[in-house]
């Protein structure tokens, strides 16, 4: 992964994590998508990790400051990570 990819707006759609996580469990296969979302978000690792769908597809959550290790618009946050050739969503959450 490349932070100058991150860097490019059209790589990256800003996400609710209320409508996301929904959906996009549901297109993925990938049950209680919200859960671990949350679970990571708690809990973030520096290398991000890797969860596996149902229906053939993984996605990579990660927080882009622990990451590249320095700061980027909105890195403090969890964003899903699916490959250079999806875009990538960055999370957030209404408080």
């Amino acid at each position: 992964m490349r932070k100058v990819w991150f860097q490019n707006p059209d790589n990256v759609v800003y996400a609710d994590i209320d409508e996301f996580a929904e959906n996009f469990g549901k297109e993925t296969g990938i049950s209680d998508l919200r859960q671990k979302i949350e679970d990571f978000k708690a809990n973030p690792t520096k290398e991000g990790v890797n969860l596996k769908g149902v229906k053939r597809t993984s996605l990579k959550l990660f927080i882009p400051n622990m990451y590249f290790e320095d700061e980027m618009d909105m890195g403090d946050t969890v964003w899903a990570y699916l490959g250079e050739n999806y875009e990538c969503y960055c999370l957030y959450w209404k408080e």
